[in-house]
């Protein structure tokens, strides 16, 4: 029941952001029948494409962890309801159980998006790749979504869903920002570790930062689970 009505919370989310992924990176294709636009190079074309990609890994980890325990729509927030969420509470489960559910299902199916457009993107790439890039690429991109889907778990916990979108928006333009300017910041940051332009797709495994991303995912996730079970909701 709880894998269901977890999959029921997240369903419109999941279908909404593949709407969106195939409007962005499909339809452009579609209508230019080469891929490539007039006076382009199909390189630097494709550099584009995989900067959209990190935009695209890192909203669809906010998102999809936006079904947290206390998250609502901005509707019930401003109204005075409260959704499901004190039903969901109500359950005869742990606190615990039900946060693993909810993330974990989230994570899934985040990675399953992720694996997707990454996979598309290594497609898309003029040059070939071989199997043992696409693998390296597609697990460095994995392990640092999870980073940026951990904080927005988190957030998901103790905000509506209006303040987890957007506090964790800032929160990622803010590291942005300062990993072009802090060295510590740009060698762990999990933004970098997802982009093909920090690290290109012949480089190996970037250790610092897939490091750095599952240490920080545990800990996000860690104290996600202690403040759901001491939060009075």
């Amino acid at each position: 029941m709880l894998w269901l009505k977890a999959w029921l919370e997240v369903r419109w989310r999941f279908v909404f952001l593949v709407g969106s992924i195939l409007v962005v990176w499909l339809a452009p294709l579609w209508i230019n029948a080469t891929g490539v636009q007039p006076g382009v190079a199909a390189s630097r074309q494709w550099m584009g494409l995989q900067l959209g990609s990190v935009l695209l890994y890192i909203f669809t980890a906010i998102y999809l962890a936006g079904s947290g325990i206390n998250s609502q729509t901005m509707y019930a927030a401003t109204t005075g309801f409260h959704g499901s969420m004190f039903f969901t509470l109500s359950l005869p489960v742990s606190r615990r159980r039900l946060l693993f559910v909810r993330t974990g299902l989230g994570a899934l199916l985040t990675c399953i998006l992720v694996v997707i457009m990454a996979g598309y993107i290594l497609f898309l790439r003029p040059e070939a790749t071989s199997a043992m890039q696409a693998l390296v690429y597609m697990t460095r991109v994995i392990v640092c979504t999870m980073a940026v889907y951990a904080l927005s778990v988190l957030l998901a916990c103790v905000l509506d869903e209006m303040w987890q979108f957007m506090v964790a928006c800032f929160f990622w333009i803010f590291v942005f920002m300062l990993q072009s300017k802090i060295e510590v910041v740009s060698r762990v940051s999990s933004l970098r570790g997802m982009s093909l332009n920090c690290y290109p797709i012949t480089a190996p495994m970037p250790w610092t930062p897939v490091v750095a991303s599952l240490v920080l995912t545990g800990v996000l996730l860690w104290i996600s689970v202690l403040v759901v079970q001491r939060k009075e909701y």
